[in-house]
């Protein structure tokens, strides 16, 4: 025998071959399901990003302007009291939401003295 025969008989799989990977039908459900989920997760973030840029094109028109009073607390006030006072004919509710949101405050709290801006109804 030859020196060349020798080296066909004993061949060197290539790359490919040796690393050639078989899955179980496990792991191939598992691999689909990676990469459905993958799929899902993109599909969601492309929406919300969409989404995001519609609100940010409605958000450039301009917003309608509140008028406001100046209320000074005092002994005894609450935001709900305020609230009744200034628009007795609104729900409570969206007039002490709009005292909040018009302060920049957190909680309810507040102390006598203290100066808030109030909407009104104009």
């Amino acid at each position: 025998m030859s020196a060349y025969g020798a080296a066909a008989v004993w061949s060197v799989p290539s790359s490919a071959e040796a690393h050639d990977v078989r899955l179980t039908r496990r792991g191939r459900l598992a691999r689909t399901a990676a990469v459905a989920a993958l799929l899902v997760a993109l599909c969601l973030w492309v929406t919300q990003a969409l989404s995001a840029g519609r609100a940010l094109a409605d958000d450039s028109s301009s917003p309608m302007p509140v008028t406001t009073l100046s209320v000074v607390v005092v002994q005894g006030d609450s935001l709900w009291r305020i609230a009744e006072r200034v628009a007795p004919d609104t729900d409570p509710r969206e007039v002490v939401e709009g005292i909040r949101s018009l302060n920049g405050m957190r909680s309810n709290l507040i102390r006598p003295g203290q100066v808030l801006l109030v909407p009104s109804a104009a």
